[in-house]
């Protein structure tokens, strides 16, 4: 691709000398710059593509835009910049995107530019990057750079404007990469199920497939579109995690800005999954001052478990910390898990680990170093027994007992097995390779592994 095709956009009406200037550095880098006008306040007339025809792509008006709070505008003229984006990338009119703003201008440029495909070269200059740039990001390949100053083009800005475009162009010209010749499989992992996920992988591996290993922090929005664009065909989802900190109002959630549904894409695509509650034992946040207020005082005050009955909760690193779930909230996850599963048109297993869902939900009894949380060290700082089965969890007994009422017994697709084992066993991580290398050889059937589920008083 000699001549790459760079959408240069943004606020024109208010940012024009910089996002002409941005035009101008991708022409000097051997680019062909098309300016496209996001203007929230009045078209501009210069724009290689108007703010009108952006906006005919959802039968807005520029009247709408100007009528409406400065918040709604910019989800009028995003809307409609993300359609217009895709139809000029649709037949070649758009080999990456290159943007520069403040907050609003972000936000509307993001919006565009996360409609497009991975692997598309995404660049957004925003003077926003010391907060959380997750709201724009999303779960697309964007690019964030701080280019130091919200506008002006000065000794300061110059290079960092030329340095993106450079960069835009070379990407843009790396083309699309052939795909291997092996199929792709996807785990779902945290720190704390890691020896489980890598049991899994190897196993995938020997049987001739690549590996994608997503870090459940919100990613599975990612894993859940690579599925429905055909690149993974089948799922090992060891690491629910994400469910609880979305539900949890966690940063490490599936992001705000995402119009899937976690749990849908596999079943959906009818490729085989085998799915486990990994890590749905603890919600991740950041430092200490980023729980919400009232979970901080639900801790202090008792309505929610904390680490060793000191009202606070555990601290897994300096910039983690790990709240504990209710059972409520445990239940409320079963609920979601089961809804979107109960829709598979392909084989499905969830498998429950009666006995702990990742190192911090294990007992004193059979902690070791190995299995990541030290004897000597007391429980698991997430640990649970159940009353009736101190061996087992509290809240594997709720889960269980949720799956056991919402999946589909109807669905010959979807099976339900609880096992008297803890996630970090490697009989479990046995287990789910049994299930998936079923799936992938046509042998699956529901039912077919009733020899090891608790339900049916084995174990």
């Amino acid at each position: 691709m000699s001549r790459p095709t760079i959408i240069c956009t943004g606020m024109c009406n208010t940012k024009g000398t910089e996002v002409r200037f941005l035009a101008e550095m991708v022409a000097a880098h051997g680019g062909r710059p098309m300016v496209m006008d996001l203007s929230l306040g009045g078209a501009v007339d210069w724009a290689d593509i108007s703010l009108q025809e952006v906006l005919a792509c959802t039968d807005v008006t520029i009247e709408e835009v100007l009528a409406a709070p400065r918040a709604e505008a910019s989800d009028l003229v995003g809307r409609a910049g993300a359609a217009k984006i895709l139809e000029l990338h649709s037949r070649g009119g758009c080999d990456g995107v290159l943007s520069w703003a403040g907050s609003v201008g972000t936000s509307t440029a993001t919006r565009v530019m996360r409609a497009l495909p991975f692997g598309v070269p995404k660049i957004m200059l925003t003077d926003m990057t010391s907060g959380d740039v997750g709201i724009w990001v999303g779960n697309k390949d964007i690019y964030i750079v701080n280019p130091t100053l919200e506008q002006g083009i000065n000794v300061v800005t110059r290079r960092m404007v030329a340095n993106a475009a450079a960069g835009i162009v070379a990407m843009a010209q790396v083309g699309p990469i052939a795909a291997g010749s092996r199929p792709l499989c996807a785990l779902t992992s945290y720190g704390t199920t890691t020896p489980a996920v890598l049991r899994c992988k190897a196993f995938m591996e020997g049987r001739g497939w690549d590996t994608a290993v997503f870090h459940a922090v919100g990613v599975g929005a990612t894993m859940e579109d690579l599925i429905r664009s055909g690149l993974i065909t089948a799922v090992l989802d060891i690491t629910t995690a994400e469910l609880i900190n979305t539900l949890c109002q966690s940063p490490f959630g599936i992001p705000a800005s995402w119009d899937g549904e976690r749990l849908s894409a596999a079943g959906e695509m009818g490729i085989p999954q085998v799915v486990v509650p990994g890590g749905l034992d603890q919600c991740a946040y950041g430092a200490l001052s980023s729980i919400p207020a009232g979970y901080r005082d639900d801790l202090q005050a008792g309505r929610r478990p904390s680490y060793r009955g000191t009202g606070l909760p555990y601290r897994h690193n300096e910039g983690v910390t790990i709240m504990v779930p209710t059972l409520d909230e445990v239940a409320a996850v079963a609920r979601y898990m089961a809804d979107r599963l109960n829709r598979t048109r392909g084989p499905a297993t969830v498998v429950v680990p009666m006995r702990g869902w990742s190192a911090y939900d294990q007992s004193q009894a059979v902690a070791t170093r190995e299995r990541g949380w030290a004897e000597g060290n007391g429980d698991g700082p997430t640990w649970e027994p159940d009353p009736v089965r101190p061996d087992r969890s509290s809240r594997a007994a709720v889960m269980l007992q949720v799956l056991s009422d919402n999946l589909d017994s109807s669905n010959d697709n979807l099976d339900l097995v609880a096992v008297d084992m803890h996630i970090l066993d490697p009989e479990l991580a046995d287990l789910l390779n049994r299930l998936i290398g079923d799936m992938l050889d046509g042998t699956w059937k529901r039912g077919a592994y009733g020899e090891l589920d608790i339900r049916h008083g084995v174990g």
